[in-house]
């Protein structure tokens, strides 16, 4: 077991066995500082202090965290989708990605289902029409403009330009695009959210069925003692405040100073 400290490390008590982990990249909010933090990160530090092992985490590209995994270069690999069938064993869902639409709230832009991505130009992530599953991939192909690009910070920026009418990718990652937008550049601009998409629900995958089994049990502790929720909601609940200051800003701007007009 490990205990926990302050600013949320966790720390082993005793000797425990290594476990190799294959990571992603750093990609806010999830994972962060170089593989130390981020929301997903911290939801399985938290997992692992239940359990009689260290994680150690390593990060690499996607395709190669797989490859590494099936390949038993590595005890685990995170971020897993529990519908993709793949190597050894797969944890209960500890993280969700909700990918939605976003258009910006002054285009009056119609975008209510997915079908509704054939009638509009699109910037999403690279290999969208891989992952968000065959309906999107159709509606994309019939897209007048349609482009998937690794850095989703600047796809909040295009969408201000007008250059596209609609981004499409996970709600936090883009939300934190724009909270990002705002900081470097001192642009905002309110966007209106499109769940066009479903949850979709990650779990780990270990070669060892034992590591499956602890971890299970960790899930479930963290989960009713709440450290999950204080996790998820530390990193989603500073998003949330910020998009809402630059909202209420904006208002007072646009009432002359004061959010509230009689």
């Amino acid at each position: 077991m490990a205990m926990l400290l302050a600013g949320g490390f966790f720390q082993p008590t005793k000797a425990q066995e290594q476990v190799d982990i294959a990571i992603r990249y750093d990609v806010r909010p999830y994972v962060a500082n170089q593989g130390s933090g981020g929301m997903e990160i911290d939801i399985v530090k938290a997992v692992f202090a239940e359990m009689d092992y260290t994680p150690n985490f390593v990060q690499m590209p996607r395709v190669r965290m797989i490859q590494s995994f099936n390949a038993g270069a590595m005890d685990g690999v995170l971020t897993s989708n529990v519908t993709v069938p793949g190597e050894g064993c797969l944890t209960n869902w500890y993280i969700q990605h909700q990918n939605v639409g976003f258009t910006l709230t002054s285009s009056d832009v119609a975008f209510n289902n997915l079908s509704d991505v054939a009638q509009h130009s699109i910037i999403t992530f690279d290999g969208a029409t891989r992952f968000l599953g065959s309906a999107f991939a159709s509606a994309a192909s019939l897209s007048p403009r349609y482009v998937e690009s690794s850095d989703q910070n600047t796809h909040v920026s295009l969408l201000y330009a007008g250059y596209f009418d609609a981004a499409i990718g996970d709600e936090w990652i883009l939300r934190l695009a724009q909270v990002n937008q705002r900081e470097l550049s001192g642009e905002y601009q309110p966007l209106t959210i499109h769940r066009i998409l479903p949850v979709t629900n990650y779990g780990a995958r270990f070669q060892d069925q034992r590591i499956c089994d602890a971890f299970n049990i960790g899930l479930d502790t963290i989960r009713n003692n709440g450290i999950y929720n204080m996790i998820t909601r530390s990193h989603l609940d500073r998003i949330s405040a910020q998009i809402t200051i630059y909202d209420t800003e904006l208002a007072e701007a646009e009432n002359g100073g004061s959010a509230i007009q009689d």
